[in-house]
């Protein structure tokens, strides 16, 4: 047996005590004693000994056996090669998960590229005031050039010859078409003047939507120029020079003279005014005695939908119901000769049945919110809003088969709609109390 010297003793002390290390006799073996001398690990063909690590204190092997029990301490001061590379290779696994985690969340934001709204549209929406105004007319469209000075529009001449006028940025677009002269526009806005993020001026704040009638100028004129030309429902952003505005001495102190200001309009809705008065005459003389013209028939038909539209937006459901009704009334004496026209006027009148549908709903007339979802259901009978409407009606007066009938039409076109779903959950819920109600009743009948 090779003796060992005082240091190499203490250095194989501090080995692992496994039956691996002795020999038949008790004894250390050749190649714990080589490991000891060297401070080597054995060679194990290759094999790395991820669990060796040096001790704080040594094994007692005879409280070991004596199953009392120890407590192992590493040596943090010193640690072998295997335990080195056990934490290289938890960090390189920690690595591999970060990695696997960042591609994960490159692959849903490439999946939900379609839904969120590319980085120029939040850059649109969210208005930098703190940016000169100089700045944010390069990528905006030049509509209406004037002079800086009198506001009076300058034809063909480039945007460099012009001092001032109406620049335009569409932040989401609208529908349908621009409201004409003497229409009557409702509008919501900000106004910022230049390197400013909080407006000066705001319908927001005060909770009520701007009225006014184009190109009356009861508004500023810029404002007034730019609303022209917008669509229903359009957001965009304006920058409207002084002479549009305010004027060279503006109104002191709020308003600075010669000031510049950016508005962001949305444009709520817009009647055509020039339709009153032939509106007017339907309270005096015949629906026919007005216009045979159809597509004027169908325009006035679409102005008093708008105008219960406006009604509606105010919560004036009665002045609503009027209004659709008066359309309904004007296009079912409306005459057609072909069969666009038939579409056209089946279409409208959709529309003015469900909304009357919904305007009595809300009133809890729902006798009349039936007869006008059934006045619906005949021109579209597969009409979700018409089916989802009646099945409430129906439920509010407790006839639940006929509310399950038309809900479950509903459902099978479509089964994935959550109005649909909660409103089936609100039914079963109802029809589940009115049986609990009819034991109670028949328990007290019963127990008297």
């Amino acid at each position: 047996m090779t003796k060992l010297n005082k240091a190499s003793e203490q250095v194989l002390n501090e080995l692992l005590n496994d039956d691996a290390d002795l020999d038949e006799y008790g004894e250390w073996t050749d190649e714990a004693l080589a490991r000891a001398t060297s401070k080597q690990p054995i060679d194990n063909g290759g094999e790395e000994e991820y669990g060796h690590v040096k001790l704080r204190k040594p094994i007692d092997m005879q409280t070991l056996c004596s199953s009392k029990g120890q407590i192992l301490e590493l040596d943090q001061n010193e640690l072998d090669s295997a335990e080195l590379a056990r934490i290289a290779t938890q960090m390189a696994m920690d690595n591999i998960k970060e990695n696997q985690q960042t591609h994960t969340d490159q692959y849903i934001n490439n999946e939900l590229k379609s839904t969120i709204p590319s980085r120029d549209l939040f850059s649109q929406r969210l208005i930098d005031n703190t940016q000169d105004f100089d700045d944010q007319l390069g990528g905006m469209q030049h509509l209406i050039k004037t002079n800086g000075d009198d506001g009076i529009p300058l034809n063909g001449i480039p945007s460099s010859e012009a001092a001032g006028g109406i620049w335009k940025q569409i932040i989401y677009s609208g529908v349908g078409e621009t409201p004409p002269l003497g229409s009557t526009v409702r509008i919501h806005y900000n106004a910022y003047f230049e390197l400013n993020d909080e407006p000066y001026d705001s319908t927001y704040i005060r909770r009520r939507p701007c009225e006014f009638q184009l190109g009356k100028f009861n508004v500023l004129p810029g404002l007034d120029l730019a609303v022209r030309t917008m669509q229903r429902r359009e957001r965009a952003k304006f920058i409207i020079s002084s002479d549009l505005l305010y004027g060279e001495y503006g109104c002191p102190p709020r308003i600075p003279p010669k000031a510049w200001s950016l508005f962001v309009i949305e444009l709520i809705s817009w009647i055509d005014c020039t339709l009153i008065e032939k509106l007017n005459k339907l309270k005096t003389i015949n629906d026919d005695e007005i216009t045979e013209d159809f597509d004027e028939r169908i325009r006035i038909a679409q102005t008093l939908r708008d105008m219960g539209n406006d009604e509606y937006a105010k919560h004036n459901l009665e002045r609503a119901i009027r209004y659709y009704a008066k359309g309904k009334q004007f296009l079912l004496k409306t005459k057609t000769t072909n069969e666009n026209q038939t579409i056209q006027q089946k279409e409208l009148l959709l529309k003015l049945y469900l909304n009357s549908a919904q305007c009595y709903l809300k009133l809890r007339n729902h006798e009349r919110t039936i007869k006008n979802c059934n006045e619906a259901l005949q021109l579209d009978p597969k009409n979700i809003k018409a089916l989802f409407r009646i099945s409430i009606a129906y439920r509010s007066l407790h006839q639940f088969d006929q509310a399950h009938t038309y809900l479950n039409t509903a459902i099978n076109i479509e089964p994935y709609n959550a109005e649909i779903i909660d409103e089936a959950q609100r039914l079963d819920r109802a029809i589940e109390q009115q049986k609990k109600n009819e034991q109670k009743l028949y328990y007290r009948m019963f127990n008297k």
